[in-house]
């Protein structure tokens, strides 16, 4: 068992740590003192920071500050002990740790994604394959307990870190776990606190974490038994970790910090209060909802209880219980003083509604996530509240896979590979030894996603974004918890399960119509209704404009018939998806004058046409009609004339 090497017991220095804080806080207000004197002497008032006045108003506030580690020194087992009973016992308290381990870790938690290259610079997707898969069968296994998936331990070692400030996870390396590798959680009371020494080398051990001289944590000293289990009687020592050993995750708050905070600490009071609050507030309500009241007589009357009372309380004091539409019949003297107790009052519900949003505040959540509140929430509301809560949940989710999700695979991979159990499925052959940087180098996780506030409006505009080029599919699929390449695998299987069934291959969907605000408060949500509307206008043009000028080009390609007439259209070159809005209506409205040149030329032919059908007709009608001779004044005949009829 390693001993404390500092001499004097942890009563006596922190009893001298004390008197040099009251020392120097006392020699800073003499010196304060002598500056306001000199002050009002020279009837100036002191042009430093108002905050930092020491006056009758800031008594009550901090004078002076120490280190985070000296902070932390002697409260860690308090505040760990007071988070712990808030979690286990405040609803609010426990819903926080469930929003932590759901938005932080998920129910699959990180999803490892490799894209190694081959030397062609083609990926390597059989090898990236093989990896992931040895990954996925280790994760099943990763609890040397075998209680937990690595998914589950996460979910437990994240909880451990927000209610206890931070957790330890050993990495164990046994011939007889999967791989040769597996993982430990143990709770942070493991670490011995009462540790704080320097080192012979140089390197500082405070509060049970050795550090060199750059604060690198080079161990940890271990208690091999739980110091808060009074039924292990065996003898609890201390063992040196090499950190390389351990992973010891905890949110590094301020600089030369060692040991990690529970991250409830800024609202343990508010909420310990605001729950006694609700207690009494409930035994309260109780009381006031069973009618009670008390017998008064007066002093020359008889005493009669005992005739009316039907039982006595354990103190002997005579009882009498009602019932519901029972009245009774009191003796003379006696009069019933009831007692009704106004209570929930009626600013209960806003009270609390105020105080829980201080506390949502303090702990970074949005209030209605907290309290399970949606009475004031509308639509535009919550996608503001839900978009900047995920900004926080993604940090924490991309400090979870540097600090825990990564170095877990590296040393996991590093095992693998050594043990020759990462292989080509198609082979059987092992993954050599000599890839571990390649494959570390290639590895990302896509920690969880969330699915979209209003989904027909965010696919829209994802759209919209690849068609400009500032987005890709290989990005879209990622923000949604996707590799693209897993998609067009599976698209891939889909065709080919379609074309051998002998059904579609597929039809392409229409554009949905985005869902009407279910809140009933479309006030705020005008301006993006009409803007979402003109873009659907828009493309509902787009679309329209391609499928015309398709089948103007189509009709331009196909052999015109021999006694047809052929107008010109002219067509730009090349229409492709990306062609603007702009550039589309541009083509429309040449289109557009083109087709009324056309009709006018069409109106032109026919109105010749017509004109000629009549003269035919004339023609015709001339030519049909008898005819007589004409003679000249000798009655010689000179001719002929049409006539109506002929006269005999």
């Amino acid at each position: 068992m390693l001993k404390n090497p500092e001499p004097g017991s942890r009563v006596l220095r922190e009893w001298n740590e004390q008197r040099q804080r009251e020392r120097l806080i006392a020699a800073r207000g003499r010196a304060d003192m002598k500056r306001e004197w000199w002050s009002g002497l020279a009837g100036v008032t002191s042009a430093g920071f108002a905050g930092a006045g020491v006056n009758r108003l800031t008594q009550s506030l901090a004078q002076w500050s120490g280190s985070i580690n000296a902070d932390l020194d002697g409260n860690l087992s308090i505040l760990r002990a007071r988070a712990r009973q808030l979690c286990a016992n405040n609803e609010h308290g426990r819903r926080f740790l469930s929003l932590v381990a759901n938005n932080v870790i998920g129910h699959a938690g990180p999803v490892l994604q490799v894209r190694a290259y081959t030397v062609s610079k083609a990926l390597d997707k059989t090898a990236n394959d093989a990896v992931e898969m040895a990954w996925a069968q280790w994760c099943k296994s990763a609890d040397v307990r075998g209680l937990m998936d690595f998914a589950a331990l996460q979910r437990v070692a994240i909880k451990a870190v927000a209610r206890d400030g931070e957790s330890l996870i050993r990495i164990v390396r046994n011939s007889s776990l999967t791989h040769g590798i597996g993982l430990q959680i143990l709770e942070a009371d493991r670490i011995d606190s009462d540790i704080n020494t320097t080192l012979r080398n140089g390197n500082v051990v405070r509060m049970g974490v050795e550090v060199n001289s750059l604060l690198q944590p080079v161990a940890i000293y271990v208690k091999s038994r739980h110091p808060g289990d009074p039924r292990d009687n065996g003898t609890n020592t201390t063992q040196r970790v090499a950190a390389s050993e351990l992973l010891h995750p905890f949110l590094v708050e301020r600089a030369e910090q060692v040991r990690g905070a529970t991250w409830l600490h800024a609202v343990l009071l508010r909420m310990n209060m605001l729950h006694a609050y609700e207690e009494a507030a409930v035994v309260a309500a109780r009381v006031g909802a069973a009618k009670m009241g008390v017998f008064t007589r007066n002093e020359d009357a008889p005493n009669a209880l005992a005739g009316i009372a039907d039982g006595v309380s354990a103190s002997g004091v005579p009882q009498m219980s009602a019932e519901a539409g029972e009245f009774i019949n009191l003796p003379p003297g006696y009069k019933l003083e009831s007692w009704d107790p106004d209570y929930p009052h009626q600013n209960f519900d806003s009270f609390l509604k105020a105080c829980f949003r201080g506390v949502a505040a303090g702990l970074d959540v949005a209030a209605h996530n907290l309290t399970g509140d949606m009475t004031e929430v509308n639509y535009s509301s919550a996608r503001i509240a839900e978009l900047g809560e995920r900004d926080a949940w993604k940090t924490l989710q991309g400090w979870w896979v540097q600090r825990v999700a990564f170095p877990v695979y590296r040393a996991w991979l590093e095992s693998a590979l050594l043990r020759g159990e990462i292989r080509f499925p198609e082979t059987g052959k092992a993954l050599p030894a000599d890839k571990l940087q390649k494959f570390t180098d290639a590895a990302r996780f896509q920690p969880r996603t969330w699915s979209w506030v209003d989904p027909a409006k965010e696919i829209a505009a994802i759209r919209d974004e690849i068609a400009l080029g500032i987005n890709s599919r290989t990005a879209a699929a990622a923000s949604q918890g996707r590799e693209f390449e897993d998609i067009v695998d599976e698209l891939g299987q889909e065709q080919a399960l379609l074309q051998a069934a002998g059904l579609p291959t597929g039809t392409t969907p229409a554009p949905a119509t985005p869902p009407a605000d279910a809140s009933g408060d479309d006030s705020n949500d005008d301006d993006a209704d009409e803007a979402e509307a003109q873009a659907a206008e828009d493309r509902r043009i787009s679309r329209a404009l391609l499928a015309a000028v398709a089948k103007l080009l189509e009709r331009d390609a196909a052999p015109a018939p021999a006694p047809s007439v052929t107008v010109p259209v002219s067509v730009p070159d090349a229409i492709t998806h990306t062609v603007e809005v702009d550039d589309l209506r541009a083509v429309a409205e040449s289109i557009n004058q083109q087709a009324v040149a056309v009709k006018a030329m069409s109106d032109n032919i026919e109105d010749s046409l017509g004109a000629i059908e009549n003269g035919l007709r004339q023609v015709a009608g001339e030519v049909n009609k008898p005819r007589r001779t004409v003679f000249d004044a000798n009655n010689n005949p000179i001719g002929s004339e049409p006539v109506d009829r002929l006269e005999i």
